[in-house]
């Protein structure tokens, strides 16, 4: 090949040299493999202004190549890969505080829905509660199939047994006036059956007669021959047993001839014990009657309970006080249908109260003052049967135990919470705890300090 042919081969191969296109920066290969992946897709959902901001830089990039500035393109290509990153983090910050939102939520909706089954929770256990108690008292009130006849033993043993259904009754009657009856104004305590202008129990033959005088309205049952009596000696103008109470919750009309029924079938009881216990000629014992009168009193009771119990709240109050005074580790206490019951013993020296039983005294008066929606009881049991002559001074010794139980009251000046209803009750010896005739019939002669529960149990 001649020289000249061998130069123009060499030129044209320059020529085609110079003329071959500028290769495409590697960067913007990188960056388009990055807004190609799930990256990408998850900044466009949780950071869109990040990711149009980088989907921009790209598309600088791509339009410096086309204008054949290589530099500038790798620059923005970079910085496009750069806004990318950004705004996967922008993406991965904006997801975990919607995942939080979420959460949030969950927890609401799952706060709300257990507050809504804890108040339905409550509610069934206030039906239970009060349907077990309605189904108490009706099985109590069921009609009484009757005894009949039985020899002179059965007979002595269902009189004793008829006393203390009495007793009950009256007892649980008492409590349910106290619920009823509005608590005395400013604290005030119940009278004394003391000399100052009050008329002294009437004797009877069993020895059981009232204690001192209970708050205006809450008069308990008249004086009878058998079974406790409350007070029969009341303030100037208080109002007798058969009296409604005046001022009383809503709906006490009701519940005030309810009790005043209830109170009725009492009265008429203790007039079948006068006469069977007074009695030479043999006369049935009416223990079916002291059955009846005992349900009456306590479905007036249940009532006056159901009647200031709300139904969308579960009463509680009543096993708070209980676990109070159980955790005191001095008191003892027991529930019945009455309430919570405190019992003490050794109180007195004699007819005045010790310095150790007044302390105690003290002691439950704030727990009482504590709790001021529980009226009170103070019901006196004796060891042995009182004379007529005896009686006055037994119920002096309960007058003593509401005046110690009355200095909380005191307290209400200071601004503490308003006090309960204090009413005393003199059993006698209806409800003995120990063979009256034992070694240890000491026992049975003892105070009992009832806080009446104020809602169904």
């Amino acid at each position: 090949m001649s020289a000249r042919r061998l130069a123009g081969v060499a030129i044209a191969g320059v020529l085609l040299g110079a003329c071959a296109p500028i290769p495409r920066p590697a960067v913007l290969d990188e960056l388009e493999h990055v807004r190609a992946g799930a990256v990408a897709a998850e900044s466009k959902r949780y950071a869109p202004g990040a990711f149009a901001r980088a989907e921009k830089l790209r598309g600088d990039a791509l339009a410096a190549l086309e204008s054949e500035d290589r530099s500038g393109a790798q620059i923005l290509g970079e910085q496009a890969i750069a806004a990318h990153a950004h705004a996967h983090a922008l993406s991965r910050v904006a997801r975990a505080e919607a995942a939080e939102t979420e959460a949030k939520a969950q927890r609401s909706a799952g706060e709300a829905s257990l507050a809504g089954l804890e108040a339905e929770q409550s509610r069934v256990a206030a039906e239970v509660d009060a349907l077990d108690m309605r189904t108490k008292v009706a099985r109590d009130a069921q009609p009484v199939v009757p005894s009949g006849k039985a020899d002179a033993d059965r007979e002595k043993a269902r009189l004793a047994a008829a006393r203390s259904l009495a007793l009950q009754a009256r007892l649980l009657c008492g409590a349910a006036r106290l619920l009823i009856a509005p608590a005395p104004p400013d604290g005030a305590q119940p009278a004394s059956a003391g000399p100052a202008g009050a008329q002294p129990a009437a004797a009877s033959p069993a020895g059981a007669q009232p204690a001192a005088a209970s708050p205006a309205g809450a008069q308990p049952a008249a004086a009878t021959p058998a079974g406790a009596q409350p007070a029969a000696a009341s303030p100037a103008g208080a109002q007798p047993a058969t009296a409604s109470p005046a001022g009383a919750q809503p709906g006490s009309a009701e519940l005030a001839a309810q009790l005043e029924g209830a109170t009725a079938a009492i009265k008429k009881l203790d007039a079948e014990l006068a006469e069977a216990s007074g009695s030479t000629r043999a006369i049935l014992a009416p223990i079916d009657q002291a059955s009846r009168a005992r349900a009456g009193c306590l479905a007036a009771l249940t009532a006056a309970r159901r009647a200031a119990t709300p139904v969308t709240r579960a009463p509680g109050a009543g096993d708070a006080l209980l676990a109070e005074l159980s955790a005191a580790g001095t008191w003892s206490p027991v529930r019945d249908d009455r309430g919570i019951v405190v019992t003490l013993r050794g109180l007195f020296a004699g007819n005045a109260l010790t310095k150790a039983g007044e302390a105690r005294l003290r002691d439950l008066a704030l727990v009482a003052a504590a709790h001021p929606s529980f009226p009170v009881a103070v019901v006196v049991h004796t060891d042995r049967e009182l004379s007529a002559r005896e009686e006055p001074a037994w119920a002096a010794r309960a007058d003593a135990v509401v005046r110690a139980l009355g200095p909380a009251q005191g307290a209400a000046a200071a601004g503490a919470p308003a006090s309960p209803s204090i009413a005393p009750f003199l059993a006698g010896s209806a409800s003995p705890v120990v063979d009256p005739g034992g070694s240890e019939r000491a026992r049975n002669a003892r105070v009992e300090i009832i806080f009446v529960t104020p809602e169904t149990l």
